[in-house]
């Protein structure tokens, strides 16, 4: 699945998308930590299909799945 990545993540990454295959979303953090460089040491979210999603949950691959790092609102 395409994965897409955001502000200091992309720039960690050298890239604003990654293809990775998961079925779920604790797979998806571990293969994203093996393949982004410090993205254990940083604070960030993933949305799925633009909401962000803070439990596990099982992945079919055609989500829209996206990488954010923390951001501030007004």
């Amino acid at each position: 699945m395409e994965v897409l990545l955001f502000g200091m993540i992309a720039e960690k990454a050298n890239t604003d998308r990654v293809q990775i295959s998961a079925t779920s979303l604790s797979e998806l953090r571990t293969a994203l930590t093996a393949r982004i460089p410090d993205l254990d040491r940083m604070s960030y979210a993933i949305a799925v299909d633009r909401a962000v999603v803070l439990a596990d949950r099982a992945l079919n691959g055609t989500e829209e799945i996206a990488v954010l790092p923390p951001f501030a609102g007004g």
